[in-house]
């Protein structure tokens, strides 16, 4: 199944937030940050269908409802699943964050996101050491706020109801324990080519760009995300796997496909170049 999402570049979340380096380097000593050992090899990561996680999660029968259930696709190859439940007054959520290009890119998000804070100090302390190759969790008991990186994961787990998440936390990770891959980049949906009707045009012409992902496989559910700049190109039409846009202003303008798997959490990506000259 192939489902098509449009995002406007430089819209979507994701990208770096600036952070004091004073601050962010004092809080990367305090949890170990640059003394995390990784592995050797670049390819190794987690392959594994996130719906299988599904089993953990909180439970009517437990008294918590679903409240909301989404997949995003974000720059720098991370796309993101999350849930949330509600009990009464108390939510809790968890946020899978893959990123597809491997274990750094997956460690600096991690970093990226645990930094940002209006408070003077990063409020984080080092957490579990079974949980993840690192953790940081709120201060104080019982287990409620906890973020961990495992290769190329990095989970997000919240809960205000009181009770630990601990048992949720070890599950989870046992989960990834079983799903590592030596080869993370076999295990990515693959884009055979892109495109465009035409590369070069003149203002208030159109052009159509097409994605051709390669055969999947019965188990991937493959999503289709075009991103480019408003200012240079108006969509005017879409399908399942193209989109027509009109050229608005001269200039060199790029396009990039993203096509992510999203049972899988896995994304590739491709660009192509239109060159827009002035109207004759």
């Amino acid at each position: 199944m192939i489902l098509l999402g449009w995002a406007l570049c430089g819209t979507a979340s994701g990208e770096p937030m600036l952070v004091n380096p004073r601050k962010l380097n004092e809080f990367k000593e305090r949890i170990g940050f640059d003394q995390l050992v990784v592995s050797a090899n670049p390819d190794i990561g987690v392959v594994a269908d996130w719906d299988g996680v599904k089993e953990y999660l909180p439970t009517r029968e437990a008294g918590w409802e679903p409240f909301s259930e989404d997949v995003s696709m974000l720059p720098g190859g991370l796309v993101t699943r999350s849930w949330s439940f509600r009990r009464g007054g108390a939510t809790l959520i968890l946020r899978i964050n893959v990123c597809s290009t491997g274990a750094a890119a997956a460690r600096e998000h991690f970093l990226s996101d645990v930094s940002v804070t209006s408070m003077p100090r990063i409020p984080y302390v080092r957490g579990p050491g079974w949980l993840g190759q690192l953790s940081v969790q709120m201060p104080g008991t019982p287990l409620q706020v906890v973020f961990w990186v495992f290769h190329n994961v990095y989970v997000e787990l919240r809960d205000t109801s009181g009770i630990s998440v601990e048992p949720l936390a070890r599950s989870l990770q046992g989960f990834m324990e079983r799903h590592v891959s030596q080869t993370l980049s076999q295990g990515l949906p693959r884009i055979d080519k892109v495109t465009v009707s035409k590369s070069q045009l003149q203002v208030d012409e159109e052009v159509e760009i097409q994605v051709h992902p390669k055969q999947s496989q019965a188990s991937q559910k493959l999503r289709i995300q075009i991103q480019n700049n408003p200012a240079e190109l108006r969509l005017t039409k879409q399908s399942s796997t193209a989109s027509t846009y009109r050229a608005l202003h001269p200039g060199k303008s790029t396009i990039e496909a993203w096509l992510s798997d999203t049972k899988f959490l896995l994304m590739s990506r491709a660009q192509v170049e239109l060159d827009i000259q002035p109207r004759k």
